[in-house]
């Protein structure tokens, strides 16, 4: 009997075009939206932006610091704030990312993205999340704390370079191992409990307590799973990594080309100018590369989250949150969008409202009297 994983690879593309296709310019920017802060929720390869920054001469002064004049303890201080800036940086964006998993779900089962709303009905089991994730996390930060300091202080000591090798070596398989485990709950968690914390309501432990008897019971089914998404994953993963590198070094031609030749038509342009032209060049050049990302993740992402949710609504036949998206000869609506309520608690339909609503009253009133007369003009 072939695994669940497999027989929905299919399926979920077949879904993924009832939500994408006719395109909806406007569906695909949201779900661009989104997706950046959820695209690493569930081992989906990073795309890593570096920074590398340029110091001047050390400026030959004596007794002071190396940074701009600054003392010792100075730096310290502005060391410290960066550090803080950049660790509260991380820290939000680690919040919204959980808070935006419930409103890429929602997105997904009930086709359409509100995200204000969405954040407003979702924040709170969001930070939730979050709060697990750390949770989850903290032991191998700990760790990779522990294998550092092993390393350092032997060297620090002096003499001891050998020892500290020795210690961080010994240590590798085992921050890889709390990697492996950190991974794996994490991304179980993101596209099977969070799609049963909005089915129930409830936080991210009772979603493990539900999910736990079918992951004990079906192991192989999961098992098959994780592999089966972490190949699809590195494939699109890899190609999505690609398109972006390349579409980004093709915009950045044309992107440096016209700084440049405004830098050469004005030789003697004020510097405010010269900073105006890097900053409009910059944003146009974001903003392309954000529609290549809408273009290119947007699918992507939709359809493994997709495939996740089928699985789980074979396995758990209760939380099958896309059962009307599924294709017409399996049951389902051939990716229409369901008329019941969401997992939200909100209704499906076009205008918001419920049960066949189209006017914002009851079904049996024309009149808004509710006794089927028909009442004044």
């Amino acid at each position: 009997m072939s695994l669940h994983a497999v027989d929905e690879l299919d399926d979920a593309i077949d879904v993924t075009k009832g939500l994408l296709f006719p395109v909806d310019m406007w569906l695909w920017l949201k779900l661009a939206l989104v997706t950046l802060f959820v695209g690493g929720g569930a081992g989906f390869p990073s795309y890593a932006f570096n920074f590398a920054g340029s110091t001047g001469g050390d400026g030959g002064g004596g007794g002071g610091g190396p940074g701009f004049g600054l003392t010792d303890g100075e730096l310290l201080l502005v060391a410290g704030g960066l550090v803080v800036a950049i660790l509260g940086f991380f820290l939000l964006f680690g919040a919204l990312g959980a808070i935006m998993e419930f409103v890429f779900v929602e997105a997904l089962v009930g086709g359409e993205v509100r995200i204000r709303r969405d954040i407003g009905e979702y924040w709170r089991r969001g930070l939730r999340l979050f709060g697990f994730r750390l949770a989850v996390s903290l032991p191998m930060l700990l760790v990779v704390l522990a294998v550092v300091a092993a390393f350092l202080f032997p060297v620090l000591l002096g003499g001891g370079f050998e020892l500290g090798i020795i210690l961080l070596l010994a240590a590798v398989p085992l921050v890889f191992i709390l990697a492996f485990v950190v991974g794996i709950v994490n991304g179980f968690t993101s596209v099977f409990v969070v799609p049963v914390m909005l089915a129930d309501d409830c936080g991210v432990l009772d979603g493990w307590r539900t999910l736990w008897p079918s992951l004990t019971d079906e192991t192989v089914e999961y098992i098959g799973f994780a592999v089966i998404n972490y190949v699809i994953r590195l494939v699109t993963g890899t190609a999505a990594t690609m398109v972006l590198g390349v579409t980004a070094l093709v915009l950045l031609v044309p992107a440096a080309l016209f700084v440049f030749g405004v830098l050469a038509v004005l030789p003697a342009a004020p510097g405010l100018l010269a900073v105006a032209t890097f900053v409009v060049v910059g944003a146009v050049y974001l903003v392309a590369l954000f529609a290549v990302w809408a273009v290119v993740l947007v699918p992507i992402e939709s359809y493994h989250r997709y495939h996740a949710l089928l699985v789980l609504g074979d396995l758990l036949p209760d939380y099958d949150l896309v059962a009307d998206r599924r294709p017409a000869e399996k049951g389902g609506s051939g990716g229409a969008t369901p008329d019941d309520d969401g997992p939200g608690g909100f209704d499906e339909d076009a205008d918001g409202f419920g049960d066949d609503r189209d006017d914002g009253f009851d079904d049996d009133r024309d009149d808004g009297f509710g006794d089927g007369s028909p009442g004044p003009v």
